[in-house]
């Protein structure tokens, strides 16, 4: 049974949350949830989204995230459930810094460390770069191209639903609950080199909850959605390719102001250097007005697995 859009925007906001299983004065568990989108393996995006959820919990109503880093240690098993300690390191007046440890069978599959402020008002601005599609200049402000003139991925890969791998069809077959438009689309097989520049503007299909904590954690979700794959761009291999070896190890978010999901978002992303088998990539969330939301960075492995006789050289792009 296909669920209705409302079904799947609900499902997804529990999704991103976790249950509380225990409570102590600076100590917590909680269980997530995993959905399999059809790589076998847990979505990173849905790992950070919920220990973010479990640091939010622990560090109470009155604290807004600013910052977290996270490390991915071993990939997540799609079939099983998560399960997150998380501990106090920190409780000031006005930050507070919560640890989390996402565990699957004993073993940790991601360590996060968040800090959280108590809302205050101060000194504010928010540089707008010029945006020039021609450079990388063009991951930094997203006014060449308005969301209402893109087509989001789910229409740009109906004419290939039928050459899609069948584990990762469902995922296209359906509009999903948050709507991603590229500026450019790129398949995820294609092979052209190319500049390592991309946009992606986002928002919920629906309206959303006023919970901050909630839009902050759906942030955190698609944040990991081609952000890596931006450092493979100037090489001749995609992210579906056989020889390519592809998994995110550490991520990073600032958040810089309160925002709304449901609002449009341009996540402008470049990749500056890739080498030693992993790359490198940074993003920046804009809202349609030109405030810098949040900023993000990943760093992941892209190992190349050569077939025999082939020689990948290093981009000249």
């Amino acid at each position: 049974m296909v669920l209705s859009l409302a079904e799947r925007t609900a499902a997804l906001v529990k999704h991103v949350n976790v249950d509380q299983i225990l409570r102590r004065t600076n100590s917590g568990i909680y269980l997530g949830h995993s959905v399999d989108l059809g790589w076998g393996r847990v979505y990173g995006g849905q790992t950070m989204a919920q220990a973010l959820s479990a640091a939010q919990q622990l560090a109470g109503p009155d604290r807004r995230v600013h910052q977290f880093g996270c490390h991915f240690l071993r990939p997540g098993d799609a079939k099983e459930d998560v399960e997150f300690e998380a501990d106090k390191l920190a409780d000031g007046k006005s930050f507070g810094v919560m640890h989390v440890r996402a565990m699957q069978k004993g073993k940790v599959i991601l360590s996060l460390t968040a800090s959280l402020q108590t809302p205050e008002k101060g000194l504010e601005h928010s540089y707008q770069h010029r945006f020039n599609r021609n450079g990388v200049e063009a991951a930094l402000r997203p006014e060449w191209m308005r969301p209402e003139d893109l087509k989001s991925v789910y229409d740009h890969m109906q004419p290939y639903l039928k050459s899609i791998p069948s584990s990762l069809r469902p995922l296209y077959e359906v509009q999903q609950p948050l709507e991603v438009r590229p500026a450019e689309f790129t398949p995820p097989w294609e092979t052209e080199p190319r500049q390592p520049v991309r946009a992606n503007w986002v928002k919920s299909r629906l309206p959303l909850t006023d919970d901050q904590n909630v839009h902050e954690r759906l942030l955190s979700y698609i944040s990991d959605w081609g952000l890596l794959e931006t450092s493979i761009f100037p090489h001749p291999v995609g992210m579906w390719s056989k020889n390519i070896q592809a998994a995110s190890l550490s991520h990073n978010i600032v958040f810089h102001r309160p925002f709304r999901m449901d609002e449009w978002l341009c996540h402008a992303m470049y990749s500056p250097t890739s080498s030693g088998g992993r790359g490198y990539a940074l993003g920046e969330f804009w809202s349609e007005s030109g405030e810098l939301i949040a900023s993000t960075s990943q760093e992941g492995l892209i190992r190349h697995l050569p077939e025999e006789g082939e020689v990948i050289e290093k981009s000249k792009l």
